[in-house]
């Protein structure tokens, strides 16, 4: 039977610990692209769970920064299902602003893709 895909991005899902994001960023690896780079560990829970980080180097204004972060989240929450089960860390970059969501959905699977992330597609 064929198991059902969620497109939902629940508290379980989510890195919120300090001790989480230290933990990926101590002994996971990290790949950059053009509009975010993260960090990347394996994780024994079976699904994948992200974090998101917005510096204000990207930029001063907070709207822009939300932006970023709402544009990260919902390229994670939508291509979660090709993802082997890792905790990421994604730290969005100054090439983000302005950017519509393909762009990023792009630069995000190509970095899945060079990382050995995503799932076989049968």
């Amino acid at each position: 039977m064929e198991e059902k895909v969620r497109f939902t991005f629940s508290k379980e899902e989510r890195l919120r610990k300090e001790r989480e994001f230290r933990e990926v960023f101590d002994h996971g690896k990290s790949l950059g692209g053009s509009t975010v780079a993260f960090y990347l560990k394996p994780n024994q829970l079976g699904f994948p769970r992200a974090g998101f980080i917005v510096s204000k180097k990207v930029s001063k204004k907070a709207v822009e920064r939300n932006r970023a972060k709402r544009l990260m989240r919902e390229v994670f929450r939508l291509n979660k299902h090709k993802l082997k089960p890792y905790d990421l860390i994604f730290i969005a970059r100054k090439g983000i602003l302005g950017k519509k969501f393909q762009e990023v959905e792009r630069d995000f699977l190509s970095l899945a893709k060079r990382a050995g992330i995503l799932k076989e597609q049968e």
